[in-house]
């Protein structure tokens, strides 16, 4: 059968389609060692600067796309909430994780809700569609962190833990990120690239977590 009901929804292709890098990065050095009781603190904050480092990075890379989005989704840094576990900078951990740390944007002034998230919704859509593909994987393991903080409010109950705890407040906003995705890859086209994107990204990912000079 032909014709746009046999297009399986994005965040669905992408779930299917990255299974098995998605298992990989879960399954790297430095997260075996976080979950299994490994690393100390030092170790821990080691972990947490490659990945600041990796944010810094890909954040600076992908700058212009995520102006461009945020009609749809509005990206929240995670450079202030990584700063503020490791002690860099002046962020506080209340601003890192705040209620509207991460979500769709709010609609501009004047302009009705409907209008906004059309246009940012075509906006969205004339984005590199490999730059979904690796906000997938970013929104996708924040959202896994709301079961790692429980574990490192345990393991380390003097740390502050902003960067998983992100993953507290995304949850509610999960559904929000699935329709933005699915309105800017509507089809192979945009999707296939972003598949390859989203596997680049965990590929990122798990080289960050597997470096043992990061978390020694």
């Amino acid at each position: 059968m032909d014709g746009a009901a046999d297009v399986l929804p994005a965040h669905r292709l992408l779930r299917e389609q990255t299974r098995a890098a998605h298992d990989a990065a879960e399954a790297s050095a430095g997260m075996r060692a976080l979950l299994g009781g490994a690393l100390d603190e030092a170790g821990y904050r080691g972990l947490l600067a490659a990945q600041l480092r990796l944010f810094r990075a890909w954040e600076a890379e992908r700058a212009g796309e995520i102006a461009a989005v945020a009609g749809a989704w509005t990206y929240a840094s995670r450079i202030p909430s990584l700063a503020a576990d490791l002690s860099v900078g002046a962020h506080p951990v209340r601003e890192a994780v705040g209620e509207n740390a991460t979500g769709p944007v709010a609609p501009r002034e004047k302009m009705s809700r409907a209008s906004a998230l059309l246009q940012g919704h075509e906006a969205a859509r004339s984005v590199d569609p490999t730059f979904w593909g690796e906000l997938y994987v970013i929104e996708g393991s924040t959202l896994g962190g709301q079961v790692i903080v429980r574990y490192l409010r345990e393991r380390f109950p003097a740390l502050p833990h902003a960067f998983y705890a992100m993953g507290e407040r995304a949850t509610g906003q999960w559904r929000h990120f699935q329709q933005a995705l699915d309105a800017a890859l509507p089809g192979p086209a945009t999707q296939h690239p972003a598949i390859a994107g989203a596997q680049r990204m965990f590929a990122r990912y798990q080289r960050t977590l597997e470096d043992p000079g990061h978390h020694v």
